[in-house]
């Protein structure tokens, strides 16, 4: 399958590489800084731009199965730099009758339904207190991905860490409760499995205890 991985350079996105790698996977890589382009294995296609902008976003995508989205907020960038990334992404594929999209978020991004925790509000409200843009931002992406006719899904974590143990098992559910903190590379491995499992369309799984 080939697949684009949007936000590659980053440390959940470069999990992301490895893991579809492992599986055999065709890869293009959407990357912000140059200096990561030859970070990456030989293989895989490298294109470095800014996601905010239509015709390179498209061009990465044209021989594309499917594509994830693990863009995130970094010192400097544009408040709503999700909302507006998955924009471009969703009408390009569109344009091009691509259909699978992940994207994946924090649980700040609520939907009807949600049975957060208290560690999960506690931690959202201080996020909303130092860092109001960035729910906000996770929360209009979805308006994005629900007013498209792609068949996406949204993967929603608590926290990220950066633990290597394998994957192994997993519980994703529709509402959480979330599990604490979660491994990019669990991340990466759930991300994998929705995309050649057809799993959750147009649904929001949590990863949860």
């Amino acid at each position: 399958m080939r697949i684009t991985i949007f936000g590659a350079d980053g440390r959940t996105g470069r999990e992301v590489i490895t893991e579809a790698l492992s599986r055999g996977h065709i890869l293009t890589g959407f990357v912000y800084s140059k200096d990561s382009i030859n970070t990456f294995p030989p293989h895989v296609r490298i294109f470095c731009g800014d996601i905010r902008n239509h015709q390179t976003v498209k061009e990465s995508i044209i021989s594309a199965d499917a594509v994830v989205s693990v863009i995130g907020h970094v010192k400097g960038s544009d408040p709503l730099v999700q909302t507006k990334g998955v924009q471009n992404v969703v009408v390009a594929m569109e344009e091009l009758g691509i259909k699978r999209l992940i994207s994946l978020t924090g649980t700040g991004a609520r939907v009807p339904g949600d049975t957060p925790s208290l560690l999960d509000k506690i931690l959202n409200f201080f996020v909303t207190l130092v860092d109001k843009e960035r729910i906000r931002d996770g929360q209009e992406h979805l308006k994005v991905l629900e007013q498209s006719s792609l068949d996406w899904s949204v993967l929603r974590v608590l926290k990220l860490n950066k633990s290597k143990l394998p994957a192994g098992n997993y519980t994703l559910t529709a509402h959480g409760p979330a599990e604490a903190s979660t491994s990019r590379k669990k991340v990466a491995h759930i991300i994998l499995d929705l995309i050649e499992n057809k799993l959750f369309f147009k649904e929001y799984p949590v990863v949860s205890k």
